[in-house]
């Protein structure tokens, strides 16, 4: 049975297409290894959650059943709050997770709760389908 990884970045303040791209990127490095979730999920055209809290509690659920968490850090000047929420609950629930870029880089409580940071997605996958495979 293959793994799961969430993908976990910023998507308020900055376009659905860019918050899209890197997520589906990081899907074609790492699926042949593992099952890939994100929040967006079914809802990469429009939201489709009538609800935020719908959208948080599916989140919560699919990070408590990934075995890894992968985290976009390269924008800077967006809102973090919803990334960081996820990156202390992997924490929390002893997930590994791997952050790639340095837009928050020493950041107190990130640097704190991460486990590894690489300079790029594509290291980070190369990261992941080595030491998780």
């Amino acid at each position: 049975m293959k793994k799961i990884i969430f993908l976990s970045g910023p998507m308020r303040g900055i376009r659905r297409e860019d918050s899209l791209a890197w997520r589906s990127e990081a899907t074609k490095l790492l699926s042949a290894n593992f099952n890939v979730l994100h929040a967006f999920r079914g809802r990469e055209k429009k939201e489709t959650f009538t609800d935020s809290r719908a959208a948080v509690a599916r989140d919560l659920s699919d990070i408590k059943h990934s075995d890894i968490l992968l985290v976009n850090d390269t924008v800077e000047n967006c809102s973090m709050i919803g990334t960081s929420m996820e990156v202390i609950f992997a924490f929390q629930e002893r997930k590994p997770i791997i952050v790639f870029g340095k837009a928050h880089a020493g950041d107190y409580w990130l640097d704190y709760h991460i486990h590894l940071r690489v300079k790029d997605l594509k290291e980070a996958c190369e990261v992941i389908n080595t030491m998780f495979t």
